[in-house]
């Protein structure tokens, strides 16, 4: 016999998702059998698990073994030796074999049934002897499946069996729900027990891809991952409810989803053992959010019922089968799955009178949730009264538990409402609760709903509103500014705080689309609307819109009073929508670190009070504030965030505009391919979607990857394409912050002209909102257009003021670099290798390698860097040769080699056939395979 154990190998059946480790150990049981070192297991686990699942393919896999099986069966819990019985019948004849005590001792038993306890031992030693003597040609496997449920006599005899099969050829598994007989040590004691632990999420994803009939839905395939609770049993059952439609992700699933009716029985069977008060307990538990032991046992008392009151002690039963524990004054479920089977298993009327204990006993001030749902479960029928009650529980679940808690519980308190009308109302708030909490298709069913009841003028205007918003995450910009005007239009004569949020958000989503004509149709409307004695957030959407509006017509001397207003009125504010409104106001005043600050807090706010509609405008923003500061792994983490969070409450447009920040983070970064595809991506958006705001930052993206390149005259060209951009493809803000690359660009093309133009609009936004930032910036512009010392003053001007910003790295960077090659054409090495250098080693901090390329290049040009292994063959060239040679090598023209170096493009070309003759090349693809 062979000595070695043989191990786990892969049989020819579907894989067992989430189980290979426990298959790999009941892979082994058999081996340890086949070598002659026996073996023996317990499986156990809840209902589901895959215990049956396991032991058949234990069965299978033990095709050269004899194999016996039994599973234990309830109704013949109770009859001595039956399962014994069962188990043995396919080796009668082997009990000729045994001795003659053994013989007639056993078949009394397997015939009569049972013995005295004094035949016992006798007895499972015959068992004992009998396997062994089945075992003696071929290996022999024993399974035994739900042995909680086998007779004592033969669970027992098997057990004893089990632990004595070292040195046989004989392997014996059982499998056992866990929990049963909890005070010992377990259905088989003395045998190695494993447990079946609930599967992984990966594994339960991967189950249902294997077995889904159609194309399984993402969101669809999470929802029943989430459900089944690591259960496999539970997900299949799930699936196998779900309509073709719900399957893909069509309609909206069942809620709760329904177990199977399989399934339910295994779970309730032990609880149907249960004494009557004791189920009665554990139903109000499985109702209850939070099951506290003191609140069920109130709930479960019977004014007129002479028992004594249930007590902790009611739920011993069920401690004992391991159905619940009690943990302080909580009671647990250690399957959440039973919790379910329980409700789910009840009739309507005990189900609607379970509801009305708990709501009886629950706090509706400290938890307003809860008693709403039990109220609205417990009545019988529309209750006004009752539903005047949930309706103010909503209003304290808003600010307890936040707007989705309170979308719950209008709609329970809207199902209640007998009055047609006051029902739209309520499931209107519902749905725009649930559009605040970033769920947009419970929002459109709940909307839906209402519709048809909205027959006032006052309650139609309001529905449009709330459609008019969703809108305005996932439709045309131009057309949602449309409906939202029209909203707040209607809503006029009835509401004058609905009418402002109706033309700010039109308002919104004409800038989105960089339509300043109807953002100023929106204000025209609005601002009249706002009194001098307001709440402060009334009066800063006012100060907001009207400095957004006068800056959009390049006022900005009286924009920026305006728009200062309306920060100092954010003060204090915490509501997400005014803290971006305020953030929006810092960005046309170029306060970069006040933008970081305030659409940080409006995240945060918006996640703490569950408005998750508001986190990816509040990104987005933030985003902004972000790059320009050289915060690039935290700007690419916020702009990643928020096209995350922009997917899944599906707001496509703001997916658009995290998008248009990942290219301007690559532009930056020098990684040309990335933000090529992430821009195009953008524009097709864009397109469609009249998004003029990420159109305009895609653009500016790749401007600035072709300055980085030295394409000058491309850039140029495309910055040019905004200055007449109409809206969705354009923003008036956008070609005002795209002046200085702008200026750079024109001046390097020799476009002077427009860079002239260009510059006097900066500088006259610069010196209204006089911001460092904003005044190096145009600084540096008048250094660009200026030659000789009066160049190098405005420089060192922007130097100076970039050092009192100290938060605009990038830019003051970018001003280095650019006065070093000012200086450098004006043969003054010794002052540009100073400015060089620290330019260098700022895009070398940031990753900006095209950036590093043009800095290096310049230091080249003045014979300061050393020749490196990025250019081994060009040590006999100029030092402007060497720049005209890695320029050419990147692909520049000869055009825009000249706008780079401020030389003709007659001079590039001079010195281009110089470099080929040193190089002893012919053209620029050898030129551009030497330095690549």
């Amino acid at each position: 016999m062979n000595n070695v154990t043989e191990r786990y190998t892969e049989p020819p059946s579907v894989r067992l998702r989430g189980r290979d480790a426990e298959w790999r150990t009941l892979a082994d049981a058999l081996g340890d059998a086949r070598s002659g070192r026996g073996a023996s297991l317990l499986l156990t686990g809840g209902p589901g698990q895959g215990r049956s699942l396991l032991l058949d393919r234990t069965r299978d896999a033990a095709r050269d073994f004899t194999v016996l099986h039994v599973g234990g069966v309830r109704t013949e819990t109770d009859l001595p030796c039956s399962g014994l019985q069962r188990l043995l019948r396919p080796v009668g004849p082997v009990i000729d074999r045994l001795p003659a005590r053994q013989r007639d001792l056993l078949r009394e038993a397997l015939t009569r049934g049972g013995g005295t306890d004094d035949d016992r031992y006798p007895l499972y030693t015959a068992v004992l002897e009998l396997l062994s003597e089945a075992s003696t040609d071929r290996p022999l496997l024993l399974c035994v499946d739900d042995a909680e449920l086998l007779d004592a006599t033969s669970l027992d005899a098997l057990a004893f069996a089990a632990r004595r099969l070292t040195g046989t050829r004989i392997a014996a598994v059982f499998a056992a729900r866990d929990g049963h007989r909890s005070s010992a040590p377990g259905p088989v004691p003395g045998v190695p027990e494993l447990v079946l632990s609930p599967l992984e999420d990966r594994a339960v994803h991967d189950l249902l891809a294997d077995r889904a009939p159609a194309h399984l839905s993402s969101t669809v395939r999470a929802g029943l991952v989430g459900a089944a609770h690591g259960n496999p049993a539970a997900a299949l059952g799930f699936l196998s409810s779900l309509t073709p439609e719900q399957v893909r992700g069509e309609h909206a699933l069942p809620d709760p989803l329904p177990l199977t009716a399989r399934s339910r029985a295994a779970w309730l069977a032990p609880y149907e053992e249960l004494p009557d008060d004791a189920r009665r307990i554990l139903l109000l538990g499985a109702l209850a959010a939070d099951p506290r032991v003191h609140l069920l046992l109130d709930a479960a008392r019977e004014p007129e019922d002479p028992e004594p009151a249930p007590s902790v002690a009611t739920l011993e039963p069920a401690e004992e089968r391991g159905l619940v524990r009690v943990d302080g004054d909580t009671l647990v479920f250690p399957d959440p799955l039973l919790r379910e089977a329980v409700v789910q298993a009840t009739p309507a009327g005990r189900l609607r009178a379970a509801h009305r204990a708990l709501a009886g006993v629950t706090d509706r001030e400290h938890a307003p949730v809860e008693f709403a749902r039990h109220a609205a479960r417990g009545a019988e029928a529309p209750d006004a009264d009752l539903a005047d009650r949930i309706a103010a529980a909503a209003r304290r679940a808003k600010r307890l538990a936040g707007p989705l808690a309170a979308s719950h519980t209008n709609e329970r308190a809207a199902d209640l409402t007998p009055d047609p009308d006051e029902r739209a109302c309520r499931l209107a708030t519902a749905s725009h609760e649930s559009h605040l909490a970033g769920e947009p298709e419970r929002a459109a069913r709940l909307l839906g709903r209402a519709r048809p009841l909205a027959v006032s003028d006052r309650r139609r205007a309001v529905v449009a509103l709330i459609q008019a918003e969703f809108e305005t995450c996932d439709s045309n910009a131009v057309d949602a500014a449309e409906r939202l005007y029209a909203a707040g239009r209607d809503l006029v004569p009835h509401d004058r705080g609905l009418a402002l949020r109706a033309l700010v958000r039109s308002a919104d989503s004409a800038s989105y689309a960089g339509d300043p004509v109807r953002h100023a149709r929106a204000t025209e409307l609005a601002v009249p609307l706002v009194r001098p004695d307001d709440p402060p957030s009334m009066r800063l959407i006012a100060a907001f819109l009207e400095g957004c509006t006068v800056s959009f017509r390049g006022d900005y001397v009286n924009s920026t009073p305006l728009l200062r207003e309306a920060i100092r009125l954010s003060h204090g504010m915490s509501a997400p929508s005014e803290l971006v409104w305020a953030g929006i106001c810092g960005l046309r005043l170029g306060d970069a670190p006040f933008v970081r600050t305030v659409t940080s807090r409006a995240r945060e706010s918006a996640r703490s009070r569950g408005e998750h509609v508001f986190v990816p405008s509040a990104l987005a923003f933030l985003v902004f504030s972000e790059f320009w500061s050289g915060r690039f792994p935290s700007a690419a983490g916020t702009a990643l965030t928020g096209l995350r969070a922009s997917r899944e409450s599906g707001q496509t447009i703001w997916a658009a505009q995290h998008l248009a920040s990942l290219a301007m983070i690559a532009a930056i970064q020098g990684d040309v391919d990335t933000c090529h595809i992430r821009a195009r991506a953008v524009t097709a958006q864009a397109g469609e979607r009249s998004l003029g705001l990420p159109s305009a930052l895609a653009s500016w993206a790749l401007a600035v990857l072709e300055l980085s390149r030295g394409n000058a005259a491309d850039a140029f060209f495309r910055l040019r394409s905004l200055v007449h951009a109409g809206p969705g493809h354009g923003h008036p803000t956008m070609r005002l912050l795209t002046a200085p690359h702008f200026v750079e660009a024109a001046v390097r093309t020799g476009k002077t002209g427009w860079a002239r133009a260009s510059q006097a609009g900066y500088r006259g936004w610069a010196e209204a909102v006089e911001s460092p930032s904003a005044l190096a910036l145009a600084a540096r512009g008048d250094g660009l257009l200026a030659t000789g010392e009066e160049a190098a003053d405005h420089f060192e001007t922007a130097l100076d003021l970039h050092r009192a910003c100290g938060d605009d790295d990038v830019e003051h960077a970018r001003t280095q670099l650019l006065f070093g090659a000012s200086l450098r054409r004006s043969r003054l090495p010794g002052r540009a290798r100073e400015h060089l250098y620290n330019a260098l080693e700022t895009f070398e901090r940031f990753g900006a390698r095209l950036w590093v390329r043009q800095t290096r290049a310049e230091l080249r040009a003045i014979g300061t860097a050393e020749r490196g292994p990025e250019s081994p063959a060009t040590g006999d060239l100029t030092a402007q040769q060497q720049q005209i040679a890695q320029l050419v090598a990147e692909g520049a023209t000869n055009r825009e080699v000249a706008a780079h170096m401020f030389i003709s493009p007659r001079t590039v070309e001079h010195h281009l056939r110089g470099i080929f003759r040193r190089l002893n090349i012919r053209s620029r693809v050898d030129l551009a395979r030497l330095l690549n």
